[in-house]
């Protein structure tokens, strides 16, 4: 009988410890499971704030060609949550939404040959959502996910000023 006694506790234990594995195993899948789903919300916010960000520079080339057609070329440009096309200073795009995540900015590139055919060259428009979780690596750069969005545009579609 002292044998019995003895395997049956043994018994428990493994059951015990089968028991936490298993528990273990379905935790870990349901933090991985959230983790992935909080991943691409972002990221599918972030395509909503490039997409945002693409109609408000088309909204200031239809409104004036001119200062479109002269702002600086290769140089960032901030979006921030007014939708504004403002100077980059690396803080002012900051909190375009509620969390304060995302950052987005925008790149202009005058007289680019990859935009037009026919020899006629466009404005390459290239806008970058940028945010961070928790799985971006520690380094200076803090926003290790990035959308981006480019887009062509050209006068072709815009009155003549008189």
């Amino acid at each position: 009988m002292k044998k019995q006694k003895g395997q049956a506790l043994l018994e428990i234990l493994l059951a015990f410890s089968v028991s936490i594995l298993v528990l273990s195993a379905i935790v870990i899948a349901v933090a991985g499971s959230l983790s992935n789903a909080q991943y691409t919300k972002n990221q599918s916010l972030a395509n909503s704030y490039a997409q945002e960000g693409m109609a408000v520079v088309r909204q200031i080339r239809d409104s004036n060609w001119k200062d479109f057609s002269l702002a600086l070329s290769d140089v960032y440009y901030c979006l921030g949550p007014s939708n504004v096309l403002a100077d980059y200073d690396g803080l002012e795009c900051r909190n375009i939404d509620n969390v304060g995540i995302f950052t987005r900015k925008a790149t202009l590139k005058q007289e680019s040959s990859d935009c037009g055919s026919g020899g006629s060259k466009g404005t390459m428009v290239n806008i970058i959502v940028s945010w961070s979780d928790s799985k971006c690596p520690i380094t200076d750069n803090i926003y290790c996910h990035n959308v981006n969005l480019i887009s062509c545009f050209s006068n072709l579609d815009q009155r003549k000023e008189p």
